[in-house]
């Protein structure tokens, strides 16, 4: 089946969302029976709105109004409107709540702020543009580098707050405490609990990049 006839065979379901999304893939199968709706693309899979382009291998589509997305395979995900960048194997998405949930190792890199975060964990809750961050999230940027087993990324206010074994890197200066919280904007660290500090040799500086080769 080519593209063409796939995006008109998947016409009627993408009007039903709350967002307008078209699709394409190599392979399509349906089942509409009541209760059980199922769509599944297969093979160099491509959806597309205004706000974003969901680029993986394989995708199931499911929910009354196909809200649910499941991408499985070499999953890259383009939001427009936030302009950032999320690579995975594996992407839940509901279209109706916004919100985005990987398990597994994931990486995203946000144009905005000039920053990467690495994590194995994530989910993205778009309408509070907040996203959670767990299992060795890796966040770096230029001349700062975080490393703890939770975040929360607030990009309204472009804060990210570190918590679990929290270590902040930012050029040969290192922070620990119990809780770190980190303006983006003008790179201000606040830290709470068992707050600890020192300045790095040139020697101990390369740990900063041992941070970012995780």
């Amino acid at each position: 089946m080519n593209k063409y006839s796939l995006m008109i065979l998947l016409f009627f379901p993408v009007f039903l969302t709350a967002e307008n999304y078209t699709f394409s893939s190599e392979y399509l199968k349906s089942v509409m029976a009541e209760g059980k709706e199922i769509t599944v693309l297969e093979g160099d899979v491509i959806i597309s709105s205004e706000s974003k382009k969901i680029m993986a291998d394989n995708v199931e589509l499911t929910g009354d109004d196909f809200n649910f997305f499941l991408c499985e395979g070499n999953v890259e995900v383009q939001d427009l409107d936030n302009d950032f960048i999320l690579t995975s194997q594996v992407f839940h998405y509901d279209t109706d709540t916004k919100i985005i949930r990987i398990n597994g190792p994931s990486v995203m890199e946000d144009r905005k702020n000039e920053l990467v975060i690495k994590c194995g964990f994530m989910e993205n809750r778009e309408k509070e543009n907040l996203i959670i961050l767990q299992i060795g999230v890796r966040i770096l940027k230029e001349d700062l580098a975080c490393r703890s087993e939770f975040a929360v990324y607030n990009r309204n206010e472009n804060l990210l707050e570190l918590t679990g074994l929290p270590v902040v890197y930012r050029n040969n200066d290192v922070f620990r405490a119990s809780r770190i919280t980190v303006n983006l904007d003008t790179d201000e660290i606040k830290m709470e609990g068992e707050v600890q500090g020192s300045l790095l040799s040139e020697d101990q500086a390369d740990q900063q990049q041992s941070v970012e080769d995780e």
